[in-house]
């Protein structure tokens, strides 16, 4: 009895250790493929940049694919958006999400001159509690500053996706709901004026 005992425990202790380790070597993967993906689409970005032969009209077409392909723009137009998301009715935050799209877009566009040369890599990543993983990554420029930029991403429907990009330490949604908050509240809880910015920047 004292045997089937012991058998009974070993048995159960090596099933609990092999489903913890497969579950570490299953974070490890997904670590590693978090960090490839960023590092993949800013090759993407750095490559797009840099094309000398390719008009503007080409390169905000290209960024509109990256931006598709990368971000979870709904769900970072809702953090944005903060508490103002549940009072909103749902045609409201559909126009909003257009609007809010739309000046990701022309916000790249208007910057466009400033871009090129750039050298990009994914340096790090670690697990972000149970939201997902933050992608460490470096941007240098031509003159050689070096940019510390972190990716929040997220596995969406199988494939991961980016929330939010903190740049130096700065959030890019907590930034904007500060500045779409204030707006709001200037406009006395109305989120009609945020939207015509947004759809006129």
């Amino acid at each position: 009895m004292k045997n089937i005992s012991i058998n009974v425990f070993f048995t159960f202790l090596i099933l609990f250790l092999s489903q913890f380790v497969f579950l570490n070597f299953s974070n490890s993967a997904e670590k590693d493929d978090a960090q490839k993906f960023i590092q993949s689409l800013g090759n993407k970005a750095i490559a797009m940049l840099s094309n000398k032969n390719s008009t503007k009209v080409q390169k905000i077409s290209d960024f509109e694919k990256l931006l598709d392909e990368g971000f979870e723009v709904q769900l970072i137009a809702r953090y944005a958006l903060g508490k103002y998301w549940r009072k909103t009715q749902k045609d409201k935050k559909d126009e909003y999400i257009l609007a809010f799209r739309k000046f990701i877009i022309d916000s790249y566009a208007s910057r466009l001159g400033q871009f090129g040369g750039e050298k990009f890599s994914a340096v790090g990543v670690r697990e972000d509690g149970k939201r997902g993983f933050i992608v460490n990554s470096l941007i240098e420029t031509p003159n050689g500053t070096k940019v510390k930029v972190d990716w929040r991403v997220k596995k969406i429907n199988n494939a991961f996706r980016i929330y939010d990009v903190v740049i130096e330490g700065i959030s890019m949604v907590i930034t904007q709901r500060d500045e779409f908050s204030s707006i709001i509240q200037r406009s006395g809880g109305n989120i009609d004026p945020l939207i015509k910015k947004l759809q006129n920047f």
